[in-house]
């Protein structure tokens, strides 16, 4: 935007020619804007707004829109200038964080996040979004201590006790799993990604039938449900029905082509109908998931710093 079109628009913006234009003045009108949904000119108001006056509060507002529209790359670099401007500011590290995690980015989220934990100790909702982080992450043992952190300053939030469910899942920590998910269930019942995760939870203590039924439960509702479809997958698999085990895994790959689980399942699954090819494909994956997982892990660690990192776990 050139000089003399910035003025114009901070002309108009303050109402009558000549009528000195604040940044309150730019920032109500880009609200107003919004209201009347004309989102693109509420953008450049709070641009100039941000630009005129380095406004935190405008390039808040900027990003704000900015995300919701999918512009995320446009809402991290509004927020990266609001840093720059207000760099202890809890409202900008916390937009900053979930925005990065929007963006696929856990690592600058993760420490915006600890910055957050240390400077407000006592909010739960910065170690449960820490928390969501780290499992993103795949630091599961210190996805764990945030989510802990998380339930102790705010018990009985269904949010995080799932969390912490799906958490000790990956963990394969699953009789410790089960409570934070029944408990999370009785507070939200029609939860179905909690009753998929105690589903998991089931299977992995042993409970088939109870596992069996939950997953069904949500398939019902959400036949491409990832955790359920792997639910359903293992309890097939130890039944014997091969056939009926890889298409529910299968479908589990579709919505999570991440999960390593999911992969060395389908090798086996593959492997027990003698389709060699297809077997040795998925423990391929399974082994390159599994690479680019510990390497996301370190590149956390290593940017956390070895005494964060011994402080979590």
């Amino acid at each position: 935007m050139t000089l003399a079109v910035l003025c114009l628009v901070l002309v108009q913006a303050g109402g009558a020619a000549g009528q000195p234009v604040d940044r309150r003045a730019l920032i109500e009108r880009a609200q107003s804007e919004v209201a009347a949904g004309r989102r693109v000119e509420a953008k450049r108001l709070l641009a100039a707004a941000a630009g005129k006056f380095e406004s935190v509060q405008a390039l808040l507002q900027l990003a704000r829109l900015q995300a919701t529209d999918g512009e995320v790359a446009a809402a991290l670099d509004s927020l990266r200038k609001a840093r720059a401007l207000a760099p202890n500011s809890e409202e900008v590290l916390s937009a900053f964080a979930q925005v990065s995690m929007t963006a696929g980015a856990p690592v600058p989220a993760i420490l915006a996040l600890d910055a957050l934990t240390r400077m407000c100790p006592t909010v739960a909702r910065h170690h449960y979004l820490l928390g969501v982080a780290l499992m993103r992450g795949a630091d599961m043992p210190a996805a764990v201590e945030a989510l802990r952190e998380a339930d102790r300053l705010e018990p009985d939030r269904a949010l995080t006790l799932l969390a912490l469910g799906v958490t000790l899942n990956n963990r394969q920590q699953y009789a410790e799993a089960r409570p934070f998910l029944v408990r999370s269930l009785e507070i939200e019942p029609d939860n179905l990604d909690a009753v998929a995760a105690l589903a998991e939870a089931e299977h992995g203590a042993g409970e088939l039938e109870a596992a069996s039924t939950h997953a069904a439960q949500t398939l019902a509702k959400v036949p491409d449900h990832a955790t359920a479809n792997l639910v359903a997958g293992l309890v097939a698999m130890e039944r014997g029905r091969y056939a009926e085990a890889r298409a529910a895994l299968e479908r589990s790959a579709l919505k999570d082509p991440l999960s390593m689980k999911v992969h060395y399942q389908l090798s086996l699954a593959c492997a027990r109908l003698g389709d060699t090819a297809a077997s040795q494909k998925h423990l391929e994956t399974y082994k390159q998931t599994m690479r680019e997982l510990e390497t996301r892990v370190n590149e956390i660690r290593r940017a956390t710093g070895p005494a964060e990192g011994n402080r979590r776990r």
